[in-house]
């Protein structure tokens, strides 16, 4: 319990004190709030909770724009992927999160995408709007095609709204997958756990060949879906015809 009420006053202080200059800064240098305000931030707070982090496969990241969607666990999934991703990049997010203090103000005013959850008119037009960008050449798009905190870690249903945005951005959709976010701090509760998550970035999927409308979002939904139930098996130990596996090796750092 002492543990837990260090963790969440370090995490206050850090957020108040990054924050209020981040959110300053934001205002004329928009451009640096994520390499010198926000990955600190990030990387403070996985620090002190005592979370290492292993990143796997970040040179699947391409060069050029894409859409990195991620399976979603834990509050501290954002603090992982924003750690370790190399690129500049924008988030797609629901607008309620908009209005949280110093978060919400640095988010909106560095770019970031709120948009409405329901299938309207409106959600729509913002999403092609976002697609614009990207086809334009802007940043790199993250989404979490759940749309919420998977209780269990399994995946859940995933809703339309990113495979409608990768497919008419017609750019790679990278699948980024995050393992032990839901150890760190479980659904429903307010302690933090010491422990490793693993961040693993899967070869990029071909968005230009794939046809438009709910076939194409269907075949891209599929894709995605299959690339990261492969990764979160094998790290369960399940081989997909249900014996014990080995885990998945490759290089990792902090």
């Amino acid at each position: 319990m002492i543990r837990a009420i260090f963790d969440w006053i370090a995490i206050a202080f850090y957020t108040i004190a990054i924050g209020v200059p981040a959110t300053i800064v934001s205002l004329v240098f928009p451009g640096v709030v994520l390499r010198f305000f926000v990955r600190p931030w990030c990387k403070l707070i996985l620090w002190t909770c005592g979370v290492k982090l292993k990143v796997e496969g970040a040179d699947n990241l391409p060069k050029g724009p894409c859409v990195i969607m991620f399976n979603h666990q834990s509050y501290f999934d954002i603090f992982a992927f924003a750690s370790a991703l190399p690129m500049d990049w924008r988030a797609v997010m629901k607008r309620e999160l908009g209005r949280i203090p110093f978060f919400g103000w640095v988010a909106k005013a560095t770019g970031h995408y709120f948009i409405r959850r329901d299938a309207s008119v409106s959600s729509m037009r913002e999403v092609e709007g976002i697609a614009e960008r990207i086809r334009s050449g802007g940043h790199s798009v993250l989404i979490a095609p759940e749309g919420t905190r998977s209780v269990d870690g399994s995946l859940g249903e995933f809703k339309p709204g990113g495979f409608v945005l990768a497919l008419r951005a017609r750019v790679p959709v990278v699948p980024m997958v995050i393992m032990g976010g839901k150890d760190v701090m479980r659904s429903g509760s307010l302690r933090i756990n010491p422990g490793v998550m693993r961040i693993v970035f899967l070869p990029p999927i071909d968005t230009g060949s794939m046809p438009k409308g709910r076939a194409g979002r269907g075949r891209l939904s599929g894709a995605v879906r299959e690339a990261m139930e492969r990764v979160l098996d094998d790290e369960r130990g399940v081989k997909p015809e249900g014996g014990v596996g080995e885990r998945m090796s490759g290089s990792a750092y902090n």
